[in-house]
């Protein structure tokens, strides 16, 4: 437990020095957040307000950012550099190793998270949710799918270009087809065709419900569905091709 306690520590060093990581996990979201509601704060989209509709959405943001910026390029950054290779000669197992690189992104999430909630509390007048365990569960199912996804990223990229490189290009229908930075129903029909497509659509819909206290319903049954399923493809592809080591 304290040699998996210090690798934590020294991943969070690491997560800080990766200015990407830390743009794209507490910047670009709140920047987002504060921007649209300074241009869209006032209408309502399917009706939720502004707040009930981004806060879940910025969040999933931080979740699909940390999923592949901080857990999959940082490992693939780290691998590069030799930093497993290193630790094969200390007592540090792989398992505590993996569980640091795991805890490093739920801290990432949750600060995040909150983040986004208190600028919706204090610059945009936010109504906190009155079902906060559901919200919290929410995330926490989707931070679990992210996480597995960037191990695949890991697992697939050699080197951080490439890792970079799929990130980027993921980034781009993750945040523009999916509902988290533009409305659904404002985007022309065949987009909007295409948003079911983008797992970041079902994330958006299970937080959602989760803030506004409809998690438990059959509504969330089919997004919860999808994103375990997920879930498990990526950790069967995760297992089968990751390597510690180039």
């Amino acid at each position: 437990m304290q040699a998996m306690l210090a690798h934590t520590r020294m991943e969070l060093k690491l997560f800080f020095r990766e200015m990407i990581a830390v743009f794209f996990t507490f910047l670009l979201p709140a920047v987002s957040f504060i921007v649209f509601g300074n241009m869209f704060g006032g209408e309502t989209y399917g009706g939720y307000n502004y707040t009930d509709t981004y806060i879940p959405a910025m969040i999933g943001i931080i979740l699909f950012t940390t999923g592949f910026f901080t857990i999959g390029l940082q490992v693939v950054i780290d691998r590069e550099k030799g930093v497993y290779k290193r630790l094969k000669g200390t007592p540090l197992s792989p398992s505590s190793v993996f569980s640091a690189i795991i805890v490093k992104g739920f801290l990432a999430v949750y600060v995040g998270a909150l983040e986004i909630v208190l600028i919706g509390k204090f610059m945009f007048d936010a109504t906190i949710s009155d079902s906060l365990f559901q919200f919290f569960l929410a995330i926490t199912i989707s931070a679990i799918t992210f996480f597995a996804l960037g191990f695949v990223v890991a697992a697939i990229a050699k080197r951080m270009q490439t890792a970079l490189a799929i990130g980027f290009i993921a980034m781009y229908p993750m945040m523009f087809l999916s509902g988290s930075t533009m409305p659904l129903d404002r985007l022309p029909k065949f987009m909007q065709s295409m948003a079911d497509f983008i797992p970041m659509t079902y994330v958006i819909d299970l937080l959602q419900a989760g803030w506004v206290g409809t998690l438990y319903s059959e509504a969330s049954l089919m997004p919860t569905g999808i994103l375990m399923a997920m879930l498990l493809v990526s950790v069967f592809v995760g297992v089968k091709f990751f390597k510690w080591e180039s």
